[in-house]
């Protein structure tokens, strides 16, 4: 391993450099395999039909954002895991169902489509607890309340004018249910072909032991 030698004899390893990069973040609940397919397979029908330059979302990357958090220092996991730990173990598991198509910010001004779950009110008190276990470690809070979705593509154009109507008519016939028990920090790193997820930590509603305990 390569080795700086800094002024005064101190040595610098170049493991502990990319130890103290900043790394990109967000809390989330993870899919299962199948329903990730399952949501797949509409997206993919939305493709052949819209007529709009955009960036899909693979399927293996699909998930449900509670809190971005942006750009963090590594060493502040602790402190997170912490905070997830405070907030997880005084909420129950439940589910939710997601089964609305959208577009955010609106249909005619669109830049992102989604699968979502539009009353998931588990789901915002989530949402809403970890935001308060947040602010002591210096994140402001958020300023619109959270909507259970899963991102299915962003527009990089003009939408296409007939996307309200595709988005109607694909509406799935039953809502995936989503169980969620627990709740995952998952690091982001920016690729040529698409972002590639890394599950930090995972820590389980109810007060169950946390995955890499």
């Amino acid at each position: 391993m390569a080795v700086l030698t800094l002024e005064r004899g101190a040595v610098v390893t170049c493991a502990t450099i990319l130890l103290v990069q900043p790394i990109r973040a967000f809390f989330c609940i993870e899919l299962d395999a199948a329903t990730r397919r399952a949501i797949g397979a509409i997206a993919e029908r939305l493709r052949g039909q819209v007529k709009m330059r955009a960036s899909w979302v693979k399927d293996i990357n699909y998930h449900v954002t509670v809190r971005f958090l942006g750009d963090i220092d590594a060493m502040s996991t602790l402190e997170l895991e912490s905070a997830a730990r405070s907030v997880c173990t005084r909420l129950r598991p439940f589910s939710m169902n997601l089964r609305e198509l959208g577009a955010f910010p609106s249909m005619d001004r669109a830049r992102v489509l989604w699968i979502g779950d539009e009353e998931a009110p588990a789901f915002r008190g989530l949402s809403s607890s970890l935001d308060g276990a947040l602010r002591p470690l210096g994140f402001a809070r958020e300023r619109k309340d959270a909507l259970a979705h899963v991102t299915l593509a962003r527009i990089k154009a003009r939408p296409d004018p007939r996307l309200g109507v595709l988005l109607g008519a694909a509406q799935p016939d039953e809502p995936f249910r989503v169980p969620v028990d627990r709740l995952t920090l998952m690091q982001s790193e920016l690729a040529p072909d698409g972002a590639v997820y890394t599950p930090l930590f995972t820590t389980r509603l109810g007060g169950a032991s946390s995955d890499g305990d």
